[in-house]
């Protein structure tokens, strides 16, 4: 990666860690189809890790014991879709996976935007901790699946201590079965190592940007992350 490469990422991975450690949700949503065109080494293995170490943060700061037991049959599915996910990057074409996804994404956002509402029941939370799992661990796009669950119900107060607990744990899921068959290797760990530094300077920015979201920011700030970064995943797949 150049130095000029380098300051874009920068750039990209500051807004982007910014965005979820602030409303909960979105650093993969912002940061991976941007940096799909930067450098697109950075998929899928180092923005997942980039994901693990800002969800980290996301649940010391905000997560109760309370949200674990919550999160739990989303935890399942998302080791389950994790495991799935990296299967099917060995055996089918990342591209085609990743539109899929994309097309997902939007078709969900249009539905909220309908008004269509899901109650979230354990099965619920388990299918989309499995769709979570799947769309995280080859698009970066985990948090959209249960973003635009817990959008519909929690308070940004509430959204973000459930939402830290799962994307964190989560994030391990991700990266053990991205490591395990092969998607992330030495290479990928250096380059996700050096997101550090960006990530840092959103974690402190996100201080600031907090008390603005919980003024009833949240559902808009989900779908509006949610279906532009589908849209610009889509465009740098099919142009």
């Amino acid at each position: 990666m150049t130095w000029g490469a380098y300051g874009l990422v920068f750039l990209v991975v500051v807004v982007a860690s910014t965005v979820q450690s602030s409303i909960g949700m979105g650093q993969g949503l912002v940061a991976a189809p941007l940096l799909r065109i930067i450098e697109e080494d950075l998929l899928p293995g180092p923005i997942v890790i980039a994901g693990l170490l800002t969800s980290g943060v996301l649940m010391a700061r905000n997560s109760k014991r309370s949200d674990v037991p919550e999160v739990v049959p989303a935890i399942v599915g998302r080791a389950f879709g994790a495991v799935v996910a990296a299967a099917l990057l060995s055996l089918l074409s990342e591209r085609g996976l990743t539109i899929t996804i994309g097309l997902i994404v939007l078709v969900v956002v249009c539905l909220r935007l309908g008004g269509f509402r899901i109650q979230k029941t354990p099965r619920v939370l388990l299918g989309t901790g499995i769709a979570s799992g799947i769309s995280g661990t080859i698009a970066g796009l985990g948090g959209a699946p249960m973003g635009l669950l817990y959008e519909q119900h929690n308070r940004a107060r509430d959204f973000r201590g459930p939402m830290g607990v799962f994307l964190a744990v989560g994030g391990v899921i991700s990266v053990t079965a991205l490591t395990v068959f092969g998607q992330i290797d030495a290479r990928g760990w250096l380059l996700g190592l050096a997101l550090i530094p960006p990530l840092v300077v959103g974690w402190v920015l996100a201080r600031w940007v907090t008390p603005v979201v919980d003024q009833g920011l949240l559902g808009p700030a989900v779908l509006v992350i949610s279906s532009a970064s589908a849209l610009v995943l889509l465009v740098t797949q099919v142009v």
